[in-house]
Formats: C-alpha cells, structure tokens, sequence
C-alpha cells in the first residue's frame, strides 16, 4: 500500500509555520587559549562523611567543560590519587598553557598556619599528623605557579568545620587560613578565613550553588562575578557564610563571553605574559557570518534535580523565511531581515515523554487529549484505515506508536506546552517560555541561509532529520513523497538519534512539528518576533516538520498553524529560556 506523506494530505485543513525573530547574532567567541581544570569532590570520610562534595564536583564539572574547559574530575580520592593527579594537572597545564583552575570540594583544616585539604583515607588523630596525611593545599599553587601557564584560578569550597574535634582547640582553628595568590592568580573561598561554610541540605553546597549560577551569565570578569556569588551566599545563610577571595590578577577573565557588540575593557597585562585573552573578539562578526556555537547548561530544580539541558543562542541578524526559487517554498514565507535583540537558550532536544511524565507526576495535570477538550483524543494516523483523525483514547501516554521515555512527547497541545513551562519556570525560579517564530527559525538555521541547516540536498537528510523516507512502515507501507533515503524510522525516533546542526541543537528539523509562542500571520506583520497571549483562541505557529513529512515540509523556512487546542501524534514542543 502506497500512502501520501501526513500534511499533504492536511494542507487544506493546516497550514504551513515559518517565522523569524527579532534577533542579533551573538559571538560566543571561540577560546584564545586553552583552558583545563582540575575537580576534585570528596565526601566518602570515615568520619563525618559530607552531603555535597560529589554533587559540587560533578556540577561544577560538567559547567565548565560547557565553557571550553578540558576537565580532570575526581572523587574521593585517598592521598596517594590526590597528590598524582595534582601532579598530572600540573604537566597538563604546562603543556597546554592558558587558563588554569583548581576546585575541590571536602573536608579541609589549617594547622600551624597552612592550610590542608583532606583525603578520604586521612588517619588523623593530632595535628601532627595532618602533614602526613593530608594535601598541602600551598603545594597546589606551587605546582600551577610553576606551569607557567600566566592565569590561574583555584577555588577552594572546603572550609567545613574541622572533622577531627579530638585535637580541635576552638575557634583558631575553624576554616581555613588566608592565602595570598600569586601573581597573575585568584583564590576564591567559600567563606572568609577562621569561619565555616555549610555543606548544604540541597544538591549542592550553598557556595557552589551560587558559582554555578554565576558563571552561567554572560560577560562577567571573574572578580566581579565571584563579587556576586559572595552577595548571593550572605544572603542565603542570613549572613553567616560570607565568601571571601585574594586576588592578584593582572587581566580580566569571563566564563562566558558579553552579549554585547564589543567586549569589555582590557585591562593591561603589565610586564606579565599574557596569561588568557578574553573570550570575546574585536568585533562583532557581520551579518550573515556563523558564529561558534553556545555553551550547553542544565538549571537545577528545587528538589536538587536537573532540568532538560539548554543550549545558549547567540544574539544576531537573519534572513527569516525563503527565496523565491527555493524548492518546496509556500506563499507564506516571505522573506525578510530579523534582528535578534539578545541572546536566549533553547532546548538541545525535544521535550522528551519522560521529561513531561515528571512534570504530570509531580502536579497531577491532565492534558487535553486526556479530557477530551474540543475532540476526543488525539488527532492521529492509524496504519489500519490509512486515514489522519481524531483517535479516542490517544494521549500523550499513548500516541498509537511505540515510544519510551527518551522519544519526544506529543499528543500535547500549545495550553498543555504552556503548563509545562509554567511549572518549569517555578520549579527552577528561570524564565521558560515557548520560543518565539523567529527565534526557532534563527536556531535551526544556526547562521545558514540554504533551505537545510545542512545545505540544500534533501536526499542528505536520513543524516539529520527524522522524516518521510525510504523506510518501511507496519505491512509495508511507503510514502509517495519522501527523502530519497532511509534512516531506520517510520515514526518518532528516541531525541538526539541524527547529527545536530551546528549549535549543538538536535531534530529541530523532522521527528515533531514543534509549537511556538507566536502568533500566525501569513505575510508576517511582527507577530514572529513576540509571544501571543497565554489565553488566545487563534492560529499558533508551529515549525520543522516531523516523521511523515516531506521534503517540502522539512525545511527551516517551512510553515503550519494550530490552534491551542489541537494535539497530533507528531506535534510536541521545545523550550526556551530567556537570559
């Protein structure tokens, strides 16, 4: 049985979505100069094991290898482990150069006027014991100073109380001792020195918290940045943890580049080599170029777990929609100059059946495939009749089609969409939204101005886009219209299953059409650059195609409508979060 592709069938019924924002390309600039760190989390102690150091390490880890930096992450790690891999840090940053960081998280002590970080295997029972089994945390600067590398940053969040109160003598030896960083380096403490910091009763300690936070914001020197976190830290704790640094840097330093359109002031190296250049170019590049991609982040919820990973997209200019001659082209695409105004993330993927099933269970919602509002079902294509209609009994927990937890939700409606990033947004205390058109349509293009964020070949496809291909489907079935190849698919495919276009952003073209929050306006009047209200009854722009859909419909320009009601077996969503 030959079958026509899903929405040629439903061009009467449907139309086509392609919008573009207002939005500016932002250089997330590529690094000058390498970048590597070493993490380490230790909490496994005999006695007074901690709550967070693993969790801290993992996080920070995962933040910073976002950022351009090689990461050497360690946990619990005993004094033998401890001392090498200070030791191989130390012979990698010398033959790499640039930026070198140094984190650890756990257990630490002064004694005698030095400071000594813990392993977890210490045997201390006096304080002479400590400089035998523990880590000199001087001879950690030491090493990186003796790299030669010109910036280093170490934070040290292991200013615990003093686990060993056999030989604890009181307030003079709580924390940790000042340390003068060097020249061309920044010590940053999770609390001032002779205090304590808290572990935390969350994921994370209550100064990595914070850290993670800040070094998420664009185009922040680090002594400024860690000004913030300090601000932060006395403000969760009622004041009682106050962070504190010692700073002899000779530059500047940014996790993440500004969003502007030129960077911050330089400051003069002096007569020290020049220890990094900062991440942001000279200039803006111009309109049209492809900047490098964004950096990848993940928010954390109020119950410490981790929220749907975000990639960040630049600010920037583009043409939004398509030339007269592009093959596929609808009445409905002109095209235009859009400025993107600032940069935004958006989701890496889909919203995945298993993060909406989280979102349900933790509220109890009932989409409205689940109650039936306006139809019964969901609007689905059954192999059996051949035919594209509403199906009782058909929601998200069920589409018609196998699918698990990793594949994309659908069956969900804009009002659905809506409530999940609502409940996103409180959980996480961020701004989540449904992007806009021309948001959408800037991201999948990703700087490209051809039809396909990989060119114009559709016949490429089967590489990048789950759609209407040469595949099989139940008892046979082909499509009369489809991408002359195959990729193992007839319905949705697991998120992440083809290559990314090149901001790092999976299936924004074919496997679900994905819901907008803008308005439909065929000759495009400036509805593709704002949300709609949350309680408008009209056309919704959707956008990217999904599995059933041909060539013409699986491109960046390509174009449908719905209204906040309709739920299709191929139609979910994507988030985006505003910065």
């Amino acid at each position: 049985m030959v079958i026509e592709t899903l929405y040629a069938r439903r061009r009467s019924t449907r139309w086509r979505w392609g919008w573009l924002w207002w939005l500016l390309l932002w250089p997330m600039l590529a690094l000058a100069e390498p970048r590597t760190a070493l993490v380490v989390g230790n909490a496994r102690y005999e006695n007074n094991p901690l709550r967070n150091p693993v969790n801290d390490a993992r996080d920070l880890a995962e933040a910073l290898r976002a950022v351009g930096f090689e990461v050497l992450q360690k946990e619990n790690l005993n004094q033998r482990e401890f001392k090498q891999i200070i030791s191989d840090f130390a012979r990698r940053l010398k033959e790499r150069g640039g930026v070198g960081l140094f984190y650890y998280s756990g257990h630490g002590v002064q004694v005698a006027g030095e400071n000594y970080l813990i392993p977890v295997d210490a045997a201390i029972h006096s304080e002479a014991d400590v400089k035998f089994e523990a880590v000199d945390a001087g001879q950690v600067l030491s090493n990186m100073k003796q790299a030669g590398n010109g910036l280093n940053i170490v934070v040290l969040d292991a200013c615990r109380d003093n686990p060993y109160r056999g030989w604890y003598r009181g307030d003079g030896h709580k924390g940790l001792v000042r340390m003068d960083a060097p020249t061309g380096s920044i010590i940053a403490y999770a609390t001032a020195p002779g205090t304590v910091a808290a572990d935390g009763t969350g994921r994370n300690s209550p100064y990595t918290a914070q850290l993670l936070r800040a070094m998420r914001m664009p185009g922040i020197g680090i002594e400024q940045l860690l000004k913030r976190v300090r601000i932060q830290v006395a403000k969760a704790t009622g004041n009682r943890q106050v962070p504190w640094e010692s700073s002899s840097l000779m530059g500047d330093f940014f996790f993440v580049p500004s969003s502007g359109d030129s960077p911050p002031p330089a400051v003069a190296q002096a007569s020290v080599p020049s220890p990094f250049r900062p991440v942001i170019p000279d200039e803006a590049p111009a309109a049209g170029s492809r900047p490098a991609a964004g950096y990848e982040f993940r928010d954390t919820l109020s119950d410490g777990t981790r929220g749907p990973k975000m990639v960040v997209i630049p600010a920037g200019d583009f043409w939004m929609g398509s030339p007269d001659h592009e093959p596929g082209r609808d009445d409905d695409e002109r095209r235009h100059r859009v400025k993107i105004e600032r940069l935004f993330a958006l989701g890496q993927t889909e919203v995945t059946v298993g993060e909406f099933k989280r979102f349900v269970e933790a509220t109890g919602y009932r989409t409205d495939a689940e109650r039936d509002v306006g139809a019964k079902g969901c609007r689905a294509w059954s192999a059996k009749d051949g035919k594209w209609d509403w199906r009782a009994g058909l929601s998200w927990r069920d589409a018609g089609y196998p699918q698990s937890d990793a594949h994309p939700v659908v069956c969900v409606s804009w009002n659905d969409a809506q409530r999940y990033v609502a409940w996103l947004s409180e959980r996480t205390g961020q701004a989540y939204r449904l992007p806009s058109e021309a948001e959408w349509e800037y991201a999948a293009r990703a700087g490209t101005t051809s039809a396909r964020y990989w060119g114009d070949d559709p016949e490429q496809a089967c590489r990048y886009a789950n759609g209407a291909d040469q595949t099989e489907g139940p008892d046979g079935l082909t499509w009369t219209e489809k991408h002359e190849c195959k990729d193992g698919y007839w319905y949705s495919a697991p998120v992440g299953s083809f290559r990314p276009n090149d901001w790092k952003l999976y299936d924004v073209l074919g496997n679900v059409w994905e819901w907008t929050c803008s308005a439909y306006a065929k000759d495009y009047d400036g509805s593709e650059a704002k949300c709609a209200n949350k309680g408008t009854t009209g056309y919704l722009v959707l956008r990217g195609g999904a599995w059933g859909d041909s060539p013409a419909w699986v491109r960046s320009a390509s174009r449908y409508r719905g209204h906040p009601t309709n739920r299709d077996d191929d139609l979910g969503f994507r988030l985006a979060r505003s910065l």
